[in-house]
């Protein structure tokens, strides 16, 4: 009997999947436990396995868009036939592409008057030329001058009203625009960032920010470093130890590692720290689960590796779910200072900036120390201003200490 080979549903928030690439090809020999396909979901890419041995017949092509429990194609035995598939939708992306390939078309086949040309320039009339243009509203810069120097004279305006130019030049400049702009259809993980972007702007923001003396946490990452990379052969940065502190500081203050939750609040006994990573097409959170727990060794290899997988496409969903506090760091992409939005649930996300020199005063004289802004944003339904305020003091006594934490 054929097998029915299904696009699964993952999670309760993925809906569809778009068909990345077929390992196998239609036609060929499978074997059960063999990878059949990539599918791309949300913010992941991740393999379907072939249930049963037999021959794949392929329903649904790569870079097709479809939704969950959707047949991509049967495993079948020898002498069978694929059943009739039920028809799917047709795929998001393939309408989008469509229409934008159409719009580009109608736009690109304008025909241009010569005359535009003189467009950005100016344009040289007669007054009564310039009278009958205005009563006709007709647009001198399509209409052909054939007066002495360039000069569009009151037959030529004449001419245009009996060609049946009468206000085009309005929507010839619409239709060249249109053929400069470009329509394509957004990835899933655009759209899924822009569904949560909407979701989290929907909640009740607060910033608080403080300036932070980083001397010690630089002199501490640069001790470190080579004792870290000898053990691990990873080359300690500023985040993990921001992670390490961080982890600290929530541990200090329980309260700000929480989420609200249909009019309550949930508060973790974890901190699993999501970590802001750029990616291909948009962004990404791994966590770094239990971080409190962690070594900074382990912290550093844990981040690494999450890293290149979160680049090559490969996390799961079980990586990038769960996490109760996020941290932004923009600071080596030479951001000063950044203000994020929430993940929802979580309550509070802290955004990083880059260490940069600036004059501050100590025990009475101006120096030159190394200072981070860092931002916290909160929701204001579950956290008020003392307790981040609090937290953050506890954030900027370690990183101007560090080795308390360290050690």
């Amino acid at each position: 009997m054929a097998t029915a080979v299904l696009l699964p549903k993952l999670d309760e928030a993925m809906t569809k999947g778009r068909i990345v690439k077929w390992m196998k090809q239609d036609g060929e020999q499978v074997k059960k436990g063999e990878a059949l396909l990539e599918v791309e979901t949300e913010k992941v890419t991740f393999e379907i396995e072939a249930e049963e041995s037999g021959i794949l017949k392929i329903v649904v092509g790569e870079g097709e868009e479809v939704p969950i429990k959707t047949v991509v194609a049967y495993i079948l035995q020898p002498g069978e036939k694929a059943p009739e598939a039920p028809k799917a939708p047709e795929p998001v992306a393939a309408v989008k592409k469509e229409a934008a390939v159409e719009a580009s078309t109608v736009a690109v086949s304008v025909e241009v008057p010569e005359t535009l040309e003189r467009a950005g320039g100016r344009i040289k009339a007669s007054p009564s030329a310039k009278k009958i243009a205005r009563e006709h509203n007709i647009n001198l810069a399509v209409v052909r001058a054939t007066g002495p120097g360039g000069r569009i004279v009151r037959a030529d305006v004449l001419r245009a009203v009996e060609e049946g130019k009468v206000g085009a030049a309005q929507p010839v400049r619409e239709e060249l625009a249109l053929a400069e702009e470009e329509i394509t259809s957004l990835s899933s993980m655009r759209e899924v960032i822009a569904c949560h972007m909407i979701e989290s702007f929907q909640t009740p923001h607060f910033y608080l920010t403080v300036e932070v003396d980083g001397q010690e946490l630089v002199k501490t990452r640069t001790q470190l470093i080579p004792l870290i990379e000898s053990k691990i052969g990873i080359r300690l940065t500023i985040t993990d130890l921001l992670i390490k502190i961080v982890a600290k500081a929530l541990e200090d203050n329980p309260s700000v590692n929480c989420a609200y939750a249909d009019g309550s609040v949930k508060l973790f006994r974890r901190i699993d720290i999501g970590l802001v990573t750029s990616v291909e097409g948009g962004l990404i959170v791994p966590i770094i689960r239990r971080a409190n727990k962690m070594s900074l060794a382990e912290i550093s290899q844990d981040r690494a590796e999450l890293a290149q997988r979160a680049r090559d496409g490969k996390l799961s969903l079980g990586e990038m779910r769960g996490s109760t506090f996020t941290i932004s760091n923009m600071g080596m992409f030479g951001v000063d200072q950044i203000s994020a939005i929430l993940q929802p649930p979580e309550a509070a996300i802290l955004a990083v900036g880059r260490l940069a020199d600036k004059a501050v005063v100590r025990d009475g004289q101006v120096v030159i120390r190394p200072i981070m802004t860092m931002t916290l944003s909160i929701d204001h339904r579950v956290l008020d201003g003392v307790i981040g305020a609090q937290f953050l003091q506890s954030l900027k006594n370690y990183i101007e200490s560090p080795v308390s934490v360290i050690v």
